[in-house]
């Protein structure tokens, strides 16, 4: 923590001190509108949005033409700097993936002691905020909104696994690594340069073991069941030394199941919501079982979620949204998609 206090309180005197030693290369993997000198100018205490185990987030605005990006400048160890060619070549691949679920890594600068990657901005912040912080109940007011950004993530995991060569592993999949786009679609981001091939026989979950972190597909898991609960992955209330996933699973086995595990503020007394909240309930506790053996794969969790597609107007009357009849939800496809 003191670390992290320390960069915090200097940003701005170390990187003025660093642009002198040392230059910085820019490395562009789609067209841009920026310079190094646009992006490290941005780079000021005043202009931080965010701060994580991987780096110090940046809100970046260039004025010519205007444009908004977020530049993250990376915590990087000395082992880091040693293995640079590893480093730099995991930054590469990550930047040659194209999806519309998975933040795009626009650049990124580096010199001979540190790396700044730069990103799309997501302006409606991250999914963690959206349900425990201070966005709580003003962005994602119904069923179908966290749906879809179930949908979203799924996408985007299943292109990393199955359609990526070699197949990209996210270590560290969680509320606050998964962003909100204008739309409210889900973007994942924050893969801590992870990149890990999957031999044959191996699955992701066993490869996540192998390495000492969580496999995504449990990780996964838990993001919706605080999708459908509304509560955090862990939290005082639960008890002590319980996390979410054995919160919901005692809950299950009692009479009150429905309105004890549910989020009330979207599920209200709407039986066609519950019904449908509980099948992706039924989807998240699978792909946390405790053995990865038992646990579905990206792609079989994809045809899963379409079969538990929404099919009516979540928005409960009990809400004060009393109206005479519901509507079709879905005028295009559900199926939507730093710290």
């Amino acid at each position: 923590m003191y670390r992290k206090w320390y960069l915090y309180n200097s940003c701005d005197s170390w990187f003025n001190k660093t642009n002198q030693e040392w230059p910085w290369r820019l490395v562009a993997f789609q067209r841009i509108n920026f310079t190094s000198a646009d992006i490290l100018a941005c780079i000021q205490d005043s202009n931080i949005i965010g701060m994580g185990g991987s780096g110090v987030v940046y809100k970046a605005e260039i004025h010519r033409p205007h444009s908004v990006v977020a530049v993250k400048k990376l915590w990087r160890s000395g082992t880091d700097v040693e293995s640079g060619d590893n480093f730099i070549g995991e930054v590469n691949l990550l930047g040659r993936l194209r999806h519309r679920n998975i933040v795009r890594l626009l650049g990124y600068l580096h010199n001979e002691h540190d790396v700044v990657m730069i990103y799309e901005f997501m302006p409606n912040g991250n999914l963690g905020t959206a349900l425990h912080g201070n966005q709580a109940g003003k962005l994602l007011v119904d069923w179908v909104s966290r749906y879809n950004i179930a949908v979203g993530v799924a996408q985007a995991l299943n292109y990393l696994h199955h359609d990526c060569q070699p197949p990209v592993i996210h270590r560290y999949i969680k509320s606050n690594n998964i962003l909100l786009d204008t739309n409210l679609d889900a973007r994942v981001a924050n893969f801590g340069l992870a990149r890990t091939m999957i031999h044959k026989n191996e699955t992701v979950s066993m490869v996540a073991g192998s390495y000492g972190y969580i496999a995504p597909d449990y990780s996964y898991g838990v993001v919706l069941l605080e999708l459908i609960t509304g509560n955090m992955h862990v939290d005082p209330a639960f008890g002590e030394s319980v996390d979410i996933v054995e919160w919901v699973r005692r809950k299950m086995r009692s009479k009150r199941a429905v309105e004890e595990t549910l989020d009330p503020s979207i599920a209200g007394e709407c039986k066609h919501v519950q019904e449908e909240m509980l099948v992706v309930l039924r989807i998240a506790l699978l792909c946390t079982a405790k053995l990865p053996k038992d646990r579905p794969s990206m792609r079989d969790i994809i045809t899963m979620l379409g079969e538990a597609k929404p099919r009516r107007k979540s928005i409960c009357a009990s809400r004060s949204q009393k109206t005479g009849k519901e509507k079709p939800i879905f005028s295009t496809s559900p199926v939507m998609g730093l710290l």
